[in-house]
Order: C-alpha cells, then sequence, then structure tokens
C-alpha cells in the first residue's frame, strides 16, 4: 500500500482503520455543532456531509492523483460551502489528517498549500472568532499544519509496520524453505549412504563368491569320480544361490535399482516437494515412454531436484510446471516457474553440476530466464534405448573364459552389435590389426599384458578405437590411469546387462561413462601428480600446455594419441579444476599463474 497505489487496489488495515476515523469524526464533530446550532437540518447535512468526505476514499486505490483532487475538490467545497452557509466550521479537518497520510512524494508539495488553504478559508466564513485578524490567520495555518502532520507519522508509522511485517513473512518463508531443502539433503544423504553400502557389499562378498565360483569350475578336470563331481557340482550350486541372494539384497539397498519409471518417480518428488513447501506443482508427459538407463534416470531426477529448489529458494515462486517428453531421438525435460526470474543468470554451483551430468550422457542444459517472468529449465538426453541399425563391432578382453562368454552371450542378443572376444591385452593387440573394432570392453587383470597396457598400445595405434575398463572391484587409481590412457569409460562388471549395452552404444556415439561410485572418489580424490593448488593431472598439464600453444583439439588428439572426444572430456575437467568458462580464461589463467612449462607462447 506504501509504493504505487495504482499497482495495490486491496485495502488493508490502515485503509480501513482511516476511513472509520474519518467517519466517526465528521459525525461525532457534526453532532457537536448541532447541540450548539440546533437550527440547521441535520437530515439534510449529515449525509450531504459524510458522502462528500467518503466517497474520494473510494479513489485511494484506484487512481492516487485522482482522489487527491477528489479530497481537496468535493470534501473541501462542501467544507467551504457548510462554513459560510450555516456557519459549520472546521470542518476540513479531518480530510487534513487522510491527506497526510496519503500524500507522497512531490504531492506534498502542491497538497499542503491548497489543503491549509481550503481550511483557512473555510475558516474565514461568517461568524468565526476575529477572522481578519493576523493571529487567527497564524492559528489556523498552524492547526492545519499539525492536522497534516500527524497524518504524515502516522503513514511513517504504518510503513514501518508493514516492512516489519513483510520481513517477518519473507522470513517465515525462508525457513519453510529451508527446512524443505534441509530434509532433501538427509535423504540424498541416506541414499547416497546406501548407494555406497550396497556397492561396497557387492564388490566384497559378490567378488569373494564370483571368484569362488570360478575357482571350482576349473576343478572339473582334476575331479575323476561321479560322487566329486555331484559334490562339486552342490558347491556351485551353493555358491550360485549364494551369489543371486547377495544380488538380490544389494538391488533393494540400491535407491538406483528401483524399477519405478522414470515420470512415476520425478511426479512422486514433484509432490513431496509440494507437500514440502506449499508450492503449487503441475507435471505432464508427452509421447509414448521407453525404458531409460540408470545413469540418465539420475541426471534427470537431480536436475529436477536443483531447479525445484532454485525456483523456491532464489525465485520465490508459488508455481512449478514439469514436463517430460519421450522422443524418439531425445529426452527433455522442462522446468518452468512463475518466479521472479532474471535477466543474467549466474552459473553457481548447482547449474554447473547440472550442465556437467547433462554433458557426461552428451545432454545439454539451457536456462532461460527474464525479469519478472520466471525461469525455465530445459535438459535433454539423447535416446541410446533404441537399437540402431548400423552394427557395432564389440571386442572382450577378459583371461576369464566364463565371463567372456557370458558378456559374449548376452551382447550378442542385441541385434545391433556384432561381439567378438580375447583372451588377453596381447590378444587384443592382434585382433585389433586383424579386424578393427568399434569398441573394446577392456578387462584390467589379466597375466598376458593386462588392461592398461593394452589400452595404451591400442590407443597409440588406433586413437579412434574406444575403450571401456570393466573390473570386478573399483579402484579408483586404475581408474584414473585408465582416463590418463584414454580410455572412454570404467564400469564394475555388476552392472546390469541392458545398462551395458546402452552404455556401449552412449560411449560409441561419443560420450562418456565412468561408474558413479568411482566417479564420487575421483572427484574427491587429489591426484599425487599435481604440480599446482588446482589439482591439474599430468594429463591435464599436458593438454593445458597445448592450448597455451594454441592448437585445436584435432591436433591435440593426434599428438597425445587420444580421441577427439577425450580431449574434449579432458577441457571440461581442466575448465571445472580452473574455475573457467572457455579456452580463452583457461590460457590466460595457465600464463598468469604459470602452470605450464612454456605459458608464455600461446
Amino acid at each position: 500500500m506504501f509504493g504505487s497505489f495504482q499497482l495495490n487496489k486491496k485495502w488493508s488495515w490502515q485503509d480501513w482503520t482511516m476511513l472509520c476515523i474519518h467517519g466517526l469524526w465528521v459525525t461525532a464533530v457534526l453532532l457537536f455543532m448541532y447541540q450548539d446550532q440546533p437550527d440547521f437540518p441535520l437530515g439534510f447535512i449529515l449525509p450531504v456531509l459524510l458522502a462528500s468526505h467518503l466517497l474520494p476514499f473510494a479513489l485511494v486505490h484506484f487512481r492516487y492523483p485522482y482522489y487527491l483532487a477528489a479530497e481537496l475538490a468535493v470534501a473541501g467545497g462542501v467544507s467551504i460551502a457548510l462554513a459560510y452557509q450555516f456557519g459549520l466550521l472546521r470542518l476540513f479537518l479531518p480530510v487534513l489528517l487522510l491527506l497526510g497520510f496519503y500524500s507522497r512524494g512531490k504531492a506534498h508539495a502542491a497538497v499542503i498549500p491548497l489543503a491549509v488553504g481550503v481550511f483557512v478559508l473555510s475558516a474565514m466564513a461568517p461568524g468565526s472568532p476575529l477572522p481578519l485578524e493576523r493571529p487567527f490567520w497564524g492559528q489556523s495555518v498552524a492547526d492545519a499544519l499539525v492536522l497534516y502532520g500527524i497524518g504524515y507519522a502516522l503513514q511513517k508509522g504504518a510503513g514501518a509496520i508493514n516492512r516489519i511485517s513483510n520481513k517477518l513473512l519473507i522470513v517465515k518463508e525462508q525457513y519453510a524453505i529451508l527446512e524443505q531443502y534441509s530434509s532433501q539433503i538427509e535423504r540424498m544423504t541416506l541414499l547416497e549412504e546406501r548407494f555406497r553400502l550396497a556397492r561396497e557389499l557387492h564388490d566384497t562378498i559378490g567378488h569373494s563368491y564370483t571368484s569362488m565360483i570360478l575357482g571350482m569350475e576349473t576343478l572339473h578336470s582334476h575331479i575323476s569320480s561321479r560322487e566329486g563331481e555331484e559334490k562339486l557340482a552342490g558347491l556351485l550350486s551353493l555358491a550360485r544361490s549364494g551369489l543371486d541372494d547377495i544380488r538380490r539384497q544389494v538391488h533393494r539397498m540400491d535407491p538406483l535399482e528401483d524399477s519405478q519409471p522414470l515420470d512415476q518417480a520425478l511426479m512422486h518428488m514433484l509432490e513431496e516437494f509440494k507437500t514440502s513447501t506449499g508450492v503449487q506443482g503441475y507435471f505432464r508427459t508427452m509421447g509414448t515412454p521407453y525404458p531409460v538407463m540408470k545413469q540418465a534416470k539420475l541426471v534427470l531426477y537431480r536436475c529436477l531436484q536443483e531447479s525445484m529448489t532454485n525456483a523456491s529458494r532464489h525465485g520465490q515462486a508459488s508455481r512449478i510446471e514439469v514436463t517430460l517428453q519421450y522422443d524418439a531421438s531425445y529426452l527433455m525435460l522442462q522446468i518452468q516457474d512463475n518466479g521472479s526470474g532474471s535477466s543474467q543468470i549466474q552459473f553457481g554451483f548447482g547449474l554447473t553440476a547440472m550442465s556437467d551430468r547433462l554433458s557426461a550422457l552428451q545432454g545439454s542444459l539451457y536456462v532461460h530466464s527474464h525479469e519478472e517472468q520466471g525461469t525455465l529449465v530445459t535438459c535433454t538426453i539423447p535416446n541410446r534405448s533404441n537399437e540402431g541399425t548400423e552394427q557395432i563391432r564389440v571386442l572382450i578382453v577378459d583371461d576369464q573364459l566364463l565371463v567372456r562368454e557370458s558378456l559374449r552371450l548376452l551382447l550378442g542378443e542385441e541385434k545391433d552389435m556384432r561381439v567378438t572376444v580375447a583372451g588377453d591385452g596381447k590378444q587384443a593387440v592382434e585382433s585389433c590389426e586383424r579386424e578393427l573394432p568399434d569398441l573394446i570392453l577392456m578387462d584390467i587383470h589379466m597375466a598376458e599384458m593386462d588392461g592398461l597396457k593394452a589400452t595404451k598400445k591400442v590407443k597409440e595405434a588406433w586413437p579412434n578405437v574406444r575403450v571401456i575398463m570393466m573390473t570386478t572391484l573399483d579402484e579408483v587409481d586404475y581408474a584414473a590411469e585408465s582416463l590418463r590412457l584414454g580410455a572412454e569409460g570404467y564400469l564394475l562388471k555388476s552392472i546390469h546387462p541392458k545398462e551395458l549395452a546402452a552404455t556401449i552404444r552412449l560411449v560409441y556415439s561419443g560420450g562418456t561413462m565412468i561408474s558413479p561410485h568411482v566417479a564420487q572418489q575421483l572427484f574427491q580424490q587429489t591426484e599425487e601428480s599435481a604440480i599446482n593448488l588446482y589439482g591439474l593431472t599430468e594429463r591435464e598439464l599436458d593438454i593445458l600446455q597445448c592450448l597455451t600453444e594454441g592448437q585445436r583439439n584435432k591436433a591435440i588428439s593426434e599428438k597425445l594419441h587420444l580421441s577427439e572426444g577425450t580431449i574434449r572430456n579432458y577441457i571440461s575437467s581442466i575448465y571445472l579444476k580452473l574455475q573457467v568458462s572457455d579456452r580463452d580464461s583457461a590460457i590466460a589463467k595457465a600464463k598468469n599463474e604459470k602452470l605450464c612449462v612454456n605459458s608464455n607462447s600461446r
């Protein structure tokens, strides 16, 4: 009410209070005058006076200048007329109080002299005491200014009360948002801990069971009696049953193994957010739903979580609309809010994390926002679930016969994959020489040339061949070394077959994929090879050196025997660690802080 009157047309408690004071004041003054002068027609004058004083009040939140003019013209004119006609003086005093209460800014300069003039003019009517004497003029002006000043003081007091009320309301809303945000953080922490425990259980007990099974499989040739074969078969059956039990328990603990479809999971999150914050949420799905890989589910889940938190905490939104679109070529999530918006969106930690998560799946993040028009967040991920007509030549490299044959059978069911196998790293290199594969699933621990050495040879000779490292354990050191050598993926063998197939398609089309648990540890780990405060690895420093020399991605990939996609991933990591957003900023920072040996030449 104390800003722009044209924008706020609702009456507040201050308005009703001033209206009541005005009406009671006029009525009381007129009744007291009637006791002294019972000769004027009270039944006619009282309605006319009340109407002239109260009707202008209807314009106070409609057209502010009209209200001031109506008070001066209508109420002032009637007061002057009654003063000269019936000798009813000082009826303009409550109007002075209202004018002082509602006048704003430059309006005071025009309203004060006009209001004081109307009051003095009404006070000069016949019958007033000493109308032409200077002391009476001074007294009338002083009375008018005092009433106007009281109204102005009440305005400031009411404004202060309103500001305090608004601040308390904001504090209350922020407290509710913080409570909701805290509950989300707690829930995320619990989910991450469950995820970690599930992986630990799988990678320890699961690995032990797998090793036992593989070891017992090798005993078949050493057992000659029928009784021994039966006992071995029983032990194998018991071990496989125990492994299945462990996997079932892991899947129950793992929040990402939830079979709930993506649209239902997002809708459930929106309903929880609505219950916690009171923000209205609306969800709709477009297109025909299809299976979505687990990594994509997790990314979109986190993107929706971050977008809703930003809309409520920063944009003070009261309504959020979420649209999930299933398209044949992409999966799109849109979050539209009606918050305050901003013409300049700053990418903080939340939006940067969203962008990085989407980029890892070759997705994109778009944020559109304008002042007082809300914000639209669009997340897109390419659809890799459909089998394409193009055949992907996959080479499986593992020294465990059971593992590689199982993978060959599972991936052989995929119509767009042609699978071959190799028993160790040396055979893998020889296989690449005979028939170059598109992608290699490479085991790490092998007796005859391990996976790291084989990857190094493959990347040096055939940098466009994409390599996914697969191992039973989530060893961070091996993962870091694999990525340094140019591998495009690092996965655990416990991955679901459908997830593995989707990952192969993703990496084949140019993306990268790292097991979420391993990625988290890589992010938290400080590399021993870092020689600066930013934690740049040796390979990242090599690429940064090439950038400062003015080399483009293709030239860097040829020089370091890495694919262009791997170079782009390294450059993104460099930007993140240096906290810059583009190539020029990274080069400037490298030169200024002497992060490279020859950083003086671009």
